[in-house]
């Protein structure tokens, strides 16, 4: 009798190696071999589940953008505006956990060379624009200062992300919030 294999979790087991492969080596060494040999399974196993690496690749990220796409989406459960904006940086730069930041970090760092991590990249930073020009507008932020006010929220997330990945000394959660204060300060938000 053939053995019954819950497609779903090999899907999730072959995403999670991907994910940690790309934290740990970058998504230059993820390979079909070395997803198979993390899960201890055959190439043969995760091309049936996955046909090529490009589907491979997709679906871990996709996954993982679903994933931070809902819950940035539940952050921004009845709030709006200011308020909406504040939630939605906050939990970006606050909320994940260090391996979260890690596979976003692996993931630009790919997007550069790897069109299908190019175009997945594409699809968050789509939705991400979307909704801080959403909320910019209901402060009562108008173009072209919305451009010049988006371009800053990116700068500043990016880059209160990336301090945690300072060896010397990451900066603390009381640190970046400081920051985010100074930012809400600035923009008069």
């Amino acid at each position: 009798m053939p053995r019954h294999v819950d497609t779903a979790a090999r899907l999730v087991a072959v995403g999670d190696a991907v994910l940690s492969l790309a934290v740990e080596q970058g998504f230059g060494a993820v390979t079909i071999r070395a997803v198979a040999d993390r899960i201890g399974a055959s190439t043969s196993v995760v091309t049936h589940y996955v046909g090529g690496r490009d589907n491979m690749l997709r679906l871990a990220i996709r996954r993982q953008i679903d994933l931070r796409r809902a819950e940035g989406e539940a952050v921004l459960d009845e709030v709006k505006g200011a308020a909406g904006l504040r939630a939605l940086v906050e939990w970006a730069v606050l909320s994940p956990d260090e391996q979260t930041h890690r596979v976003w970090l692996a993931l630009v760092l790919g997007s550069r060379g790897d069109p299908v991590l190019r175009a997945e990249l594409d699809l968050f930073n789509d939705w991400w624009d979307g909704r801080v020009r959403r909320l910019l507008a209901d402060t009562g932020i108008t173009e072209p200062d919305i451009d010049a006010a988006c371009d800053v929220l990116d700068v500043m997330v990016d880059g209160l992300v990336l301090t945690g990945f300072d060896e010397g000394r990451p900066w603390s959660p009381a640190r970046r919030k400081r920051a985010l204060t100074a930012l809400w300060k600035a923009l008069d938000l």
